[in-house]
């Protein structure tokens, strides 16, 4: 195998790592004018179709329609991972700094390792055990951090929507909805589920296109291509590529990213007990990954459609 071969799944896994963290920023510059979950609705519905028909039309043997017990499966990831995970996020985002808010999202795993252990009614091993402590001291200095800026209940919802994000990736794992275009029709309905909940909260009653800076659109634009399209190709490589623990990094690699694209281009103040706290978290996430290969797959088993 020639060495351009054998770099193309590491430059795909820095690739995840940059567009997956970059994807906060282009959240917190894309709420500035846009309502959130009208955003985050139309981002998804437009990528899962563009998904969709790419995948459709490079499948040798065409791929027939769900059945409706998949299409219920898929809406209720939908609903947990989009609607509630990426949303509840979206809307956060109007008050928390994208880097504050990518070192909250960090403690996704921390809410799988309780949620794997309910399910399967084990034990939790003593290194997942410790990863639990520090990174629930590091959440409780993170909240606190906000709740000091009045920001604390929009931290609150998004430790809610990466709960719901945990919950869907356990719930996905464990149903094994196989259809080829699965992962294309839950951006589609979790868009269109997103959608929905921003009409009913009266976004689509305040919006005007006039009102929309052009910083909001290329955020927009960057969390279709980049996030959802390109940064989920990529990651798909990287999964049948390289090991395990290696793709898992990006779990503890986005946050840091994201801090830093936030203090770059936003001017995101970084403080001792951000860094304190974030710290924590990132720590924690690496012991519980390193320590736990069950939950590594969990992780992973997520469509992770950032």
């Amino acid at each position: 195998m020639r060495p351009s071969r054998r770099s193309l799944p590491w430059l795909a896994l820095v690739a995840v790592w940059i567009l997956w963290g970059s994807t906060y920023l282009a959240i917190r510059v894309g709420v500035e004018t846009l309502p959130p979950y009208l955003m985050i609705g139309t981002r998804y519905v437009i990528a899962g179709l563009l998904l969709g028909a790419i995948q459709y039309a490079m499948a040798r043997v065409k791929p027939g329609l769900p059945t409706w017990k998949d299409l219920g499966r898929i809406a209720v990831m939908g609903i947990l991972l989009l609607v509630i995970g990426n949303g509840f996020l979206a809307v956060a985002e109007t008050r928390v700094p994208s880097g504050a808010s990518a070192l909250l999202v960090a403690s996704t795993p921390i809410w799988m390792l309780i949620l794997e252990a309910l399910r399967t009614r084990t034990a939790i091993g003593l290194a997942s055990l410790a990863g639990l402590v520090t990174g629930t001291a590091g959440i409780v200095v993170l909240v606190g951090v906000e709740a000091a800026h009045a920001n604390g209940p929009y931290a609150a919802l998004i430790l809610i929507g990466s709960f719901a994000w945990a919950l869907g990736t356990i719930y996905a794992r464990a149903v094994e909805t196989r259809h080829p275009l699965a992962a294309a029709m839950e951006m589609v309905a979790g868009g269109l589920f997103s959608v929905a909940v921003g009409a009913c909260l009266g976004e689509a009653a305040h919006f005007s296109f006039a009102h929309v800076s052009p910083q909001s659109w290329y955020g927009m634009l960057w969390l279709i291509v980049g996030g959802a399209m390109v940064g989920y190709t990529a990651y798909v490589y990287v999964v049948r590529n390289l090991p395990a623990p290696t793709v898992a990094t990006y779990a503890y690699v986005n946050p840091v990213v994201a801090v830093w694209l936030g203090v770059l281009f936003l001017g995101e103040p970084v403080t001792w007990k951000l860094l304190l706290g974030g710290a924590a978290v990132i720590v924690s996430v690496a012991v519980i990954l390193l320590g736990n290969r069950r939950l590594e797959d969990e992780l992973q088993g997520s469509d992770a459609a950032a």
